[in-house]
């Protein structure tokens, strides 16, 4: 059964014009700034050049700005001697500090003091936390026209593609860019500079060179094309459920986009004029798509006969939010179940539940096994509790029977069940990023590799999350697990706390409710006692 799902291409419109005007208003600001008219808003600086020796020291060779990209060595501030650096003042042009070419991170990291608030808020609403984004705020600072000229250019084929066509035929094109990347082995021209953090020399570069190391090492140019295809699919997802109609559609084909992303980009060519665009017609992959609701429907009877025999687990209700205590049990139950069913497997052969999915779509061969046996759902329920990144250690060390890998995972999930019994699933977000963001201002004083590696771990984990709420709050209204979600893929904490404080400020009037009730009703037995007592003095006298 087919998917169908309309785009409210529209409304991305309405924002990316917005985002267009201020993007040219600030960008006409900042040539003027840096042109001197404005007055010396950040002044030159110059690297003084160290010595060979000093180079010697280092292990690297005079020309080290050819390779910055690939070291972790690279400037940490705009003052420090850069070694082996060259002085070229075409390429130190004003405001060149690693923050003015690191936007990436959440928006409380964005660096508001060097780029405009506005800007940032626009491009992140338009294009969630992804390359995208950074490349208008990084171009906006008018340090290379060529920079500038580049964004101005996508965001005019953007507009033009969606105008004409839709948003889910600008979605697809852009996956299928960045799956054809990966399958060639060669970068795309269409893939942003902002891919990873860079310093303003390798910026040029990139943008002036020739050849393909300019686009970096083989090694960064194999991982900036894997991160390419991430960024496209996250993208996908923040806009489907930004912009994606009915609801149910829009998370489904999210999950998929994040969790399986070969379905997900199949699922997006239900769009009628992505089909007219001469996209694949094979439509197999609706059998897995089927499946997978077919076991999510046995789970769901399997939970119910649990909860009617009592084997769930027990949380009080004073501790809890009636908000969210099903979610709570429904997760900690599906947890517990999970680990105990991948021990009970774990001396039996089992099947790649990739080549079950792979039966299912091109033979209908359904796999054999019960629920809590079968490969496909254990997988699946892994995603749904952990996301697709953070599950991997408990999935991958199952099916290759790696013991450490696989009680890695099993702690792992652990502490989420902890941190869910002790709080709720709404605050497991909030708890787990807090946990494993870092510290920004820290990592832009280190390296390139190092920044480069805490940023995208940093994503993934808003992925993993992201695709946590979508698969255990959907009980909370109409449509919050899917807000919720996309605030996440944006990576704005403060806009996903937004969301949840209507719950919780809901759960505290009940609350006080029902401890004015208790008080007057212990107020109104404390009278009709002290009425007894003053009846049977009277008596007495």
């Amino acid at each position: 059964m087919r998917t169908p799902f309309t785009m409210d291409s529209a409304g991305f419109l309405t924002l990316l014009d917005a985002l267009e005007r201020r993007f040219n208003n600030v960008t006409a600001a900042s040539s003027l700034s840096f042109a001197g008219i404005d007055g010396d808003l950040y002044p030159v600086v110059q690297p003084a050049c160290a010595g060979e020796e000093d180079c010697a020291d280092r292990g690297e060779s005079a020309d080290f700005t050819q390779s910055a990209g690939a070291e972790d060595s690279a400037r940490p501030e705009p003052t420090a001697p850069c070694p082996g650096a060259r002085c070229d003042s075409e390429l130190r042009s004003p405001a060149s500090t690693p923050l003015s070419c690191d936007f990436h991170g959440r928006t409380g990291a964005f660096h508001d003091e060097v780029f405009d608030p506005q800007l940032v808020e626009l491009a992140s609403s338009a294009f969630g936390s992804t390359c995208w984004a950074s490349l208008m705020c990084v171009a906006s600072l008018g340090l290379d026209a060529a920079l500038v000229e580049c964004a101005r250019q996508f965001l005019t084929h953007t507009s033009i593609i969606v105008r004409q066509k839709g948003l889910a035929v600008w979605l697809y094109d852009l996956i299928n860019d960045a799956t054809m990347a990966m399958l060639l082995g060669q970068t795309s021209p269409r893939m942003p500079v902002t891919i990873r953090p860079m310093s303003q020399v390798q910026i040029s570069r990139w943008l002036h060179g020739s050849g393909v190391k300019r686009f970096g090492s083989q090694q960064q140019r194999a991982a900036d094309r894997a991160e390419y295809g991430n960024q496209a699919h996250r993208l996908a997802a923040y806009c489907m459920l930004r912009w994606g109609a009915p609801t149910a559609s829009s998370a489904q084909i999210a999950t998929m986009l994040l969790t399986n992303p070969g379905i997900g980009m199949c699922m997006l060519r239900e769009d009628p004029n992505v089909r007219a665009q001469g996209a694949c017609t094979d439509t197999r992959y609706r059998r897995v798509v089927e499946y997978l609701r077919s076991l999510h429907a046995q789970a769901d009877l399997d939970y119910a006969r649990a909860l009617k025999i009592g084997d769930v687990p027990w949380l009080s209700p004073d501790g809890h939010a009636a908000v969210t205590i099903a979610a709570d049990k429904r997760y900690l139950y599906d947890a517990n179940r999970l680990v105990h069913a991948y021990r009970a497997l774990w001396d039996r052969a089992t099947a790649d539940p990739a080549q079950l999915l792979m039966a299912v779509e091109e033979t209908r061969t359904l796999p054999g096994e019960t629920l809590w046996e079968n490969p496909v759902y254990l997988r699946d329920l892994a995603d749904s509790l952990m996301g697709s990144a953070l599950s991997d250690d408990l999935t991958m060390g199952f099916q290759q029977r790696d013991r450490e890998r696989f009680d890695r995972g099993v702690r792992t999930l652990e502490h989420m069940g902890d941190q869910v019994r002790a709080m709720n699933v709404l605050m497991l977000p909030i708890m787990a990023i807090d946990e494993c963001e870092p510290d920004w201002n820290a990592v832009a004083a280190r390296g390139y590799k190092a920044r480069t590696t805490q940023w995208r771990a940093f994503c993934t984990r808003c992925d993993d999350l992201a695709t946590v709420v979508l698969a255990q709050l959907q009980g909370q209204g109409e449509g919050f697990h899917v807000r919720a979600a996309a605030s996440l893929l944006k990576q704005s904490l403060p806009e996903y706390c937004e969301l949840a404080l209507p719950l919780f400020e809901q759960e505290i009037e009940r609350l006080a409710a029902r401890e004015q009730d208790a008080a007057e009703a212990s107020a109104g037995v404390e009278g009709h006692e002290r009425e007894g007592g003053a009846v049977h003095v009277d008596m007495a006298a």
